[in-house]
Order: structure tokens, then C-alpha cells, then sequence
């Protein structure tokens, strides 16, 4: 494993180390944890005016320069490393083939542009998009502003179904499944190649800039490898068995392609898949998203035990005040605790519990 030696996180090399005992439901010298807070007197983030919010979306160096102040202003107390990720909102891939985006303050929406189904051949990714360019731009910009001080991580990607609801909009696309369902299928296999195409325009970059570690949104890794968070936010309006006929055929392929995957299963509607997923021999870990309005963790419980039954790494995000509650519940090996501590001593009073974790 390459050694690891970043200005904000001085241990990387350690927590490293710990994440990849994490993926082999492993512990060293004390579980692994997801773990940060603000530093005191943080360095104030750059001020600039836009015109649009568009313009303040896709101004590279801006957003660059806003995420190496995000990490000089962090303490890194847990495993994650520091790391900058472009963003240009959850349907950036839908916009790579030509989807307008509209932007709104912590967000961005794309307009469908599958309107007849004979389009379906003339679906790819525009090389010239825009948006496309600006995501590369962000990612050798941080690539060359980071090194030795931080981690480039990858976009927020949504293939498979998303990009299909995308192209159609969601409802449609349900109407679709029930009336077209050979359409849907041939829109399938002609963006099936999307995900792994995207992926490796970002993860070149990567490797000619010399980091081998693979992070994104969410904050866990590969030290050498390939890692992302497989997901399918659209299989919360369909049955198991459509999930299982047009979309489970692209997700498998792509947890087969990854070296580490974490399944992002979002929302109560979507646990009716969770017996397909504990199924899925190469899929490493499992994120259940119970979302905000069915807090706290906790409450979950028998959902995370029922996941670590199954012989399933985890990703939970809790609370600080929730640690016992998950210590006493939950088996370490394969668990990763992902939290923001308000301050940097309770971060490392936290920390400390957790090494406790047996």
C-alpha cells in the first residue's frame, strides 16, 4: 500500500490502514470512524460576486478555492481523509448528454430530453459538454492545488435507473415501465456504458496526477483501487421485481467493475430491495439513508442489525450523543460510524470511546 503523507491529516498512512481492514471486516488498533469538526479561528471562505447562481456553479478556480478552505479549516480526528470533490449537483451525468441544468443554491435539476423513444440511439455523452469540461477542470485543479495537502475525490454520479429517470422524468418513466417496457429496456443497454465511461475520464486524471486512492460524496475509500457508492434513488417507486428486471443487470455490473462499493439505499420505501442486495455477493457495504424527518439512527436499529446479518459491511451516520447506543448494539468488525463532532474536544473524547469498541 502506498504510503500516504497529507498536510491536513499527518496519519494518514494509519487510517488508511484501518479502512482497509474496515473492507475485510477487520480491526487493527481500534475500529475505524468517519469523524470531523470545525477547528477554531476557521480562515473565512472566498467572497466573489456572480452574476448567476450558474456562473458561481461553474467557476472552477471559486469552487476549487472554496473546498481547500472547507478542509484547512476542518479537523480530521476520525479515518476520512481531507478531500475536494467537484460538484455540479446529482444529475451532472444526465447534463454530460446534453440536459440543460438548472441551478438552485445547494443544488442543480436537468430538464428531460427523451422525448421519442427513437431518440434512444442518439443518446451519448458529448465530449464538449460544458459541463463535462467543468468537472474535469475542478478535478486538475484540485489534483494540482491538493497535492500532499488533500484528496480529489470523484463527481456525484447517478447511472442506471436515475439516468433513465432523468432522461424521461420520473413519473414518465413509471408510466413507461408499465407501457413500454422494451423502450425502457433498450434505453438501458444503450447508457449502460455511461457510468464506467465517466468514471475512468475522472479516475485518469487521477492516476496521472499520481493518487491512486478512489473517494467521492461519501467520504469512504480505496487505497488502490476502484471505489464508489453504487445506487438507484428511483427504485423507491418501483416493485422489487421491475427493480430486479431493468435495473439490478447494470448495477451488478457495475459493483462486479469496482474494487470497494457502499450501496446508497435511500429511504424506508427502498428496503423493500435489501433482501435482493444482501444477496449480491460482491458488494461490500451497505448505507441505509433513513432521512431527516425519521431521526434518529437509532431508530434503525433493527434495519443496520439486520444488514450485518446478512454479512454486510456498514456506513451509518449518527450523532456523537448515539455512540453507546451503536456500541452496544452492533458487532465493530465491518461498521464505520460517520459523525461531525461540534468541537475538536469532543471530537477526540468520541475518538476515544470508540477505541473502546470491542
Amino acid at each position: 500500500m502506498k504510503e500516504l503523507n497529507l498536510l491536513y491529516k499527518p496519519d494518514a498512512s494509519q487510517a488508511s490502514a484501518r479502512m482497509e481492514a474496515y473492507w475485510e471486516k477487520a480491526i487493527l488498533d481500534r475500529p475505524p470512524v468517519l469523524l470531523t469538526a470545525p477547528k477554531p479561528n476557521p480562515q473565512p471562505l472566498p467572497q466573489k460576486k456572480h452574476a448567476t447562481l450558474a456562473e458561481r456553479w461553474m467557476d472552477v478556480e471559486f469552487v476549487v478555492e472554496s473546498g481547500a478552505v472547507t478542509v484547512a479549516n476542518t479537523y480530521w480526528a476520525g479515518d476520512g481523509l481531507p478531500m475536494v470533490w467537484p460538484n455540479l449537483g446529482p444529475e451532472i451525468l444526465t447534463a454530460c448528454f446534453g440536459a440543460p441544468l438548472t441551478f438552485g443554491q445547494d443544488t442543480s435539476w436537468s430538464k428531460p430530453i427523451l422525448e421519442d423513444w427513437a431518440d434512444i440511439p442518439k443518446l451519448a455523452i458529448d465530449q464538449n459538454s460544458p459541463h463535462l469540461q467543468t468537472i474535469l477542470a475542478m478535478q486538475k485543479l484540485s489534483l494540482e492545488m491538493g497535492k500532499d495537502k488533500w484528496i480529489t475525490g470523484l463527481t456525484d454520479i447517478h447511472p442506471g435507473a436515475d439516468l433513465a429517470a432523468s432522461f424521461r422524468d420520473p413519473q414518465q418513466l413509471c408510466v413507461d415501465l408499465m407501457d413500454a417496457p422494451e423502450q425502457v429496456h433498450a434505453l438501458m443497454r444503450q447508457i449502460f456504458w455511461a457510468f464506467f465511461d465517466f468514471y475512468n475520464m475522472q479516475r485518469e486524471l487521477m492516476l496521472a496526477a499520481g493518487q491512486t486512492v478512489t473517494c467521492a460524496w461519501l467520504p469512504m475509500y480505496c487505497t488502490d483501487g476502484r471505489y464508489y457508492i453504487p445506487s438507484c434513488d428511483f427504485s423507491i417507486m418501483v416493485s422489487n421485481e421491475m427493480y430486479r428486471e431493468f435495473f439490478l443487470p447494470e448495477l451488478l455490473a457495475e459493483i462486479a467493475w469496482l474494487d470497494r462499493t457502499v450501496y446508497h439505499l435511500d429511504g424506508p420505501g427502498a428496503l423493500r430491495h435489501l433482501d435482493t442486495l444482501l444477496d449480491i455477493g460482491q458488494l461490500d457495504a451497505i448505507q441505509f439513508v433513513y432521512g431527516d424527518g425519521a431521526k434518529p439512527a437509532s431508530r434503525w436499529m433493527h434495519v443496520f442489525k439486520r444488514i450485518q446479518a446478512g454479512g454486510k459491511n456498514l456506513h451509518i451516520t449518527i450523532e456523537p450523543r448515539e455512540v453507546d447506543t451503536f456500541m452496544e448494539n452492533l458487532r465493530p468488525e465491518g461498521v464505520m460510524l460517520q459523525m461531525e463532532a461540534a468541537s475538536v474536544e469532543e471530537a477526540d473524547a468520541v475518538l476515544q470511546k470508540i477505541a473502546g469498541w470491542k
